[in-house]
């Protein structure tokens, strides 16, 4: 690290010496640990939160938690950022991101939903993939009596959850599915090649590093996995036309990193609207230190962006 200069304030996030993953329960122990009192923030935001469930499929699936975060006293029919949290595929839940997602829903005057997917390793590609896209069907399809714009529908998430936004990205222009009007990637995993000069380079930066990156694409893919889909790796599609506009950010302490700009730059090659952000001083997890000045920043600026694309879209509707 003595050749690349992170923001202190995210000293904290340099732990010696580093934890191994080895078991995925214990890393989900000790998240929830670490966010005692966290729901008892959002109280201070003017919310209405529910919790509730996308019920099971003739299909025979299971029900999926989701939770609603809605700005109160309003009886407007509002826009939707369906947000994917991130924790590596394997850990994470409804709680994990609640404090991006309520600001999200209260400066962007929308409807932010987020889903409580099923994790690895115990449950590998594609069942994390299937619940979001589920969930998305559940919005467009009873959007009316939820009071939603199913034609203002986003998808949205960090790390992990990015990865699995731009699949449903995919999955949506492929099976003709839900109309999506933007996608916002923060830190995106799109990739399980680990093959990009930041993915070879930054293999002990704070945080998470490429050691890490390696275990939790081997938990997601579960074994013996051969053939790799493009909607487990987005970065593996050949085709990137027609998907909705993009915001993606990148941290230049991130092995990750390289990969988000590839996509980026793919993206706008075939004709997709992007901003494209690098901040070159903080590591993948900066958002776990939200009372850093630049993670507070790239907040507001996410929020702003999710304000600009709803207005838009309004009133080119």
């Amino acid at each position: 690290m003595a050749h690349r200069w992170m923001d202190p304030e995210f000293a904290p996030l340099d732990k010696q010496p580093r934890e191994v993953l080895r078991d995925a329960r214990v890393v989900r122990k000790a998240l929830v640990a670490s966010r005692q009192g966290a729901d008892q923030r959002l109280s201070e935001f003017n919310l209405e939160i529910e919790d509730r469930f996308v019920p099971p499929s003739d299909r025979g699936e299971e029900q999926i938690p989701i939770r609603f975060y809605r700005p109160k006293n309003t009886s407007k029919v509002l826009p939707v950022l369906l947000y994917l949290h991130g924790g590596g595929f394997f850990c994470g839940d409804l709680l994990s991101e609640g404090w991006q997602c309520a600001h999200y829903a209260v400066g962007a005057e929308c409807v932010v939903v987020c889903v409580d997917y099923r994790l690895a390793p115990e449950n590998p590609f594609p069942a994390a993939l299937t619940d979001c896209y589920r969930v998305l069907e559940f919005l467009w399809q009873h959007s009316e009596a939820l009071k939603m714009d199913r034609d203002l529908i986003a998808v949205g998430g960090s790390s992990a959850g990015a990865n699995l936004a731009a699949a449903v990205a995919l999955l949506v222009r492929d099976r003709k599915g839900p109309q999506l009007v933007f996608q916002m990637l923060l830190v995106p995993a799109l990739d399980d090649r680990l093959e990009t000069a930041s993915a070879r380079e930054l293999t002990d930066v704070p945080d998470f590093a490429t050691p890490e990156a390696k275990t939790m694409w081997r938990w997601y893919l579960g074994d013996n996995v051969r053939d790799i889909s493009a909607y487990a790796a987005p970065a593996r599609a050949e085709d990137v036309s027609y998907l909705p506009a993009a915001y993606i950010l990148c941290a230049g302490l991130d092995p990750l990193r390289d990969e988000g700009l590839d996509y980026a730059h793919r993206l706008t090659r075939a004709g997709v609207a992007v901003e494209l952000h690098l901040v070159s001083s903080i590591p993948h997890g900066f958002a776990s230190v939200p009372s850093a000045a630049v993670s507070e920043r790239l907040l507001k600026e996410q929020v702003k962006v999710l304000c600009g694309v709803f207005r838009v879209k309004r009133r080119t509707l």
